[in-house]
């Protein structure tokens, strides 16, 4: 049996765009619906560090480069261990209010929710935020459902 040029370069094209997609990282997010103050960013902050993680360095290239985007970045928290996930505070320029994103560093399928640890360090740091906001949770709200781990 003798395969035509033609389908042998449609094969090949088809696996070869097959490995150029982009990994899907897991995320949650909370909406600030009211524009924020330095309080808000405190909270924030003080939410990450009670659920283990601490502020990137100023000098932090990947947080400089992000200081500058269309949206900056106010700050980012990650583990001492570099692992499981990244929480980024961001001014959106747009509705003057806060982003805060959770995202796992292990990829997933594409529309799955947190799992495993990711999920464990999420409902601590969402617990917190409910903890540090407690008079103000109409500050904001989550984007996804809560995980389970």
């Amino acid at each position: 049996m003798r395969l035509s040029p033609w389908l042998v370069c449609a094969g090949a094209l088809f696996f070869a765009s097959s490995g150029n997609c982009e990994p899907f990282y897991p995320f949650n997010a909370a909406d600030f619906v009211v524009p924020p103050d330095e309080l808000d960013a405190a909270a924030i902050g003080e939410a990450a560090v009670h659920s283990g993680f601490r502020p990137l360095s100023e000098s932090d290239p990947k947080l400089r480069a992000l200081r500058v985007a269309a949206d900056p970045v106010y700050e980012i928290w990650e583990l001492p261990s570099h692992k499981v996930a990244t929480i980024t505070l961001t001014m959106l320029r747009k509705t003057n209010a806060f982003l805060v994103m959770f995202v796992s560093k292990e990829p997933s399928r594409n529309g799955s929710s947190l799992s495993g640890e990711a999920c464990k360090k999420w409902l601590s740091f969402s617990a917190a935020m409910r903890s540090e906001f407690r008079n103000r949770q109409s500050k904001f709200k989550f984007r996804n459902p809560q995980c389970t781990p």
